[in-house]
């Protein structure tokens, strides 16, 4: 009995390995494609801090030339 058992316990983890594998395999090309839109999406902030920071660098400039203090 203690045969059966172990060969039974064989079974379900040779079945949840193939799952595991599948699962792999179809997940893999789409994670791959969710980190570059993770990265991508990272330097959308970025981007605009320095857009804001160059406006900003502007304003002042032009404050400057007017003798306007910010």
């Amino acid at each position: 009995m203690g045969e059966a058992v172990d060969n039974l316990v064989l079974e379900q983890l040779r079945l949840i390995r193939a799952d595991i594998r599948k699962l792999d395999e179809k997940l893999s090309g789409r994670i791959d494609e969710l980190d570059a839109k993770v990265d991508g999406n990272r330097g959308i902030p970025v981007a605009l801090g320095r857009y804001l920071r160059d406006i900003d660098r502007r304003v002042e400039h032009t404050e400057g030339k007017l003798g306007i203090e910010g």
